[in-house]
């Protein structure tokens, strides 16, 4: 039995490792090959680009039977980009309340990474291909193999820890744990990364643009302001969790 168990998180942990080694590999033959990119976020989509087809290969392994309705995948989508985005604004929001990027200065490095001022290229990155790669990873992958090792309910929690843990600072810890856990859920309930992968470009779509152009930045306009767009904020969220909720319940997924 330890045995087995030793074997289930050793293949939970094993995938994740891969995909750090094969970026660092990619990012070296890239630089030896090629001129050097031209900024750390240029060097992680490529990396990510290199990934993928690794990781869509492991997934396509990982895929429960069935998924979504086709009937019902596109409402799917949009209920969950809106979600996401709405929980990401509000929670972000929330965590600057406790203002933990204080005690957490890699966060620093992290922003000037993410946010270079070249628009274009942060949205091909940041909310397009960054998503769609980690969505493979941990929750078609981590956390597929979580649920075999531990059971669903247990598997959501493990997976987002790992999730968060692997953003290495406090801060980006503490919202990719709080995120992973709302992502895995539905991963769970609907059987597909689809909604998954919407909510979390959404989510990274709205911290851009909040970053580059001053948009939704709700504490600049006042206590009463940020409380009133925080509740309307989780308050659509909520209603697009409990969406999801109900499909599930009335078994219009598959």
């Amino acid at each position: 039995m330890k045995e087995k168990k030793a074997a289930q998180v050793f293949a939970i942990i094993y995938p994740v490792f891969l995909y750090f080694v094969m970026t660092a590999v990619a990012l070296s033959l890239l630089d030896y090959i090629l001129e050097p990119v031209d900024t750390k976020l240029s060097r992680q989509l490529a990396t990510s680009l290199v990934a993928l087809p690794m990781l869509a290969v492991f997934y396509r392994k990982e895929k429960k039977e069935g998924g979504a309705k086709q009937t019902k995948i596109f409402f799917v989508l949009a209920v969950m980009f809106a979600t996401g985005g709405c929980f990401a604004l509000a929670f972000n929001d929330l965590l600057g309340l406790f203002r933990l990027v204080e005690y957490s200065p890699s966060y620093v490095q992290v922003e000037e990474t993410f946010y270079t001022g070249r628009l274009m290229l942060e949205i091909l990155a940041l909310c397009i291909v960054i998503p769609i790669v980690e969505e493979l990873l941990y929750r078609g992958i981590v956390l597929q193999r979580c649920v075999a090792a531990f059971g669903e309910r247990a598997a959501v929690f493990v997976s987002a820890a790992v999730f968060g843990l692997l953003h290495m600072n406090l801060a980006q810890f503490v919202y990719a744990a709080v995120f992973g856990v709302l992502l895995a859920y539905v991963t769970n309930v609907t059987g597909s990364i689809a909604g998954a992968i919407a909510a979390h470009m959404a989510a990274n779509l709205t911290s851009t643009l909040r970053a580059e152009l001053g948009l939704f930045a709700f504490a600049d306009a006042g206590p009463a302001i940020l409380a009133l767009a925080m509740a309307g904020l989780f308050g659509v969220a909520g209603m697009g969790i409990f969406m999801i909720w109900k499909m599930a319940k009335e078994e219009t997924f598959l």
